[in-house]
């Protein structure tokens, strides 16, 4: 085991697990919701047009109640939508799984040291004998890019290829058992995921994809520069929502 993931299994596998830092507090925020932002944004349009025109005696000052309406409802839905989607967070932060998840694709800037979020397309399962098994993960997440790459596939097939494809999908889908490596068939297969997610550079141990990886070979001194695996990232996860977030870094004891 990796001294990264040691550090971040103390520190966030248990569950509940407590949002005792600032990092965990702005990840739990809620999205407002981009119909309430829209709505809001076209009251505060409507009521400054409604405003000149009133001016100039075009039409009547009591159209400036329709952009006051709509801005307000904007705001309230987006109020409202926030705080749905906050609790929903908050929950999954808590009470999720802790898993490894292996990056399939990724923005080329998160191969390097920076700050700039970037997209990234992972793999990872919820299995309790698997999910801190970085081989086996390794595994299905090859199996899954060479069979969608290599065959037609059916319906099912479909949104997890766009996720691969498509610098705009983001979602959660959870991967047929065909496209898993061939395991025990009397056995329930493994709830694999494949999911697109937002990675900070800020909340990685060393600034960017793959720099655990770099560290830790530098350390037993072999070549950082020779062909390496997929990097990975330790993320909380909710697949029930499609709900996914890579923890924040945890500083390495001082010794």
């Amino acid at each position: 085991m990796s001294s990264t993931l040691a550090r971040v299994r103390d520190r966030f596998e248990a569950t509940p697990r407590s949002l005792d830092d600032e990092q965990l507090s702005r990840i739990a925020r809620g999205d407002r919701g981009c119909l309430g932002d829209l709505v809001s944004g076209v009251g505060a349009v409507s009521l400054v047009v409604a405003v000149i025109l009133g001016a100039m005696e075009t039409i009547s000052f009591t159209w400036t109640y329709v952009g006051v309406g709509l801005w307000i409802a904007g705001f309230v839905w987006g109020t409202v939508s926030q705080s749905r989607s906050g609790a929903r967070r908050k929950q999954a932060l808590e009470s999720g799984p802790l898993v490894v998840a292996v990056v399939l694709r990724s923005e080329a800037w998160l191969q390097r040291p920076g700050k700039r979020v970037g997209r990234a397309v992972v793999v990872f399962t919820t299995a309790q004998p698997h999910r801190f098994d970085r081989d086996w993960v390794e595994r299905a997440a090859l199996a899954v890019q060479d069979t969608l790459e290599a065959k037609a596939g059916g319906s099912t097939w479909v949104p997890l290829r766009a996720l691969l494809v498509d610098q705009d999908s983001f979602g959660m889908h959870r991967v047929p058992p065909e496209l898993l490596p061939e395991a025990d068939p009397d056995a329930e297969p493994a709830p694999v995921y494949i999911a697109a997610m937002h990675v900070d550079p800020e909340r990685l141990d060393s600034a960017y994809l793959g720099g655990d990886d770099d560290r830790e070979a530098g350390e037993l001194d072999v070549d950082i520069d020779a062909p390496r695996r997929a990097p990975h990232v330790l993320v909380i996860v909710d697949p029930e929502h499609s709900f996914i977030e890579h923890v924040p870094q945890v500083p390495q004891a001082a010794e």
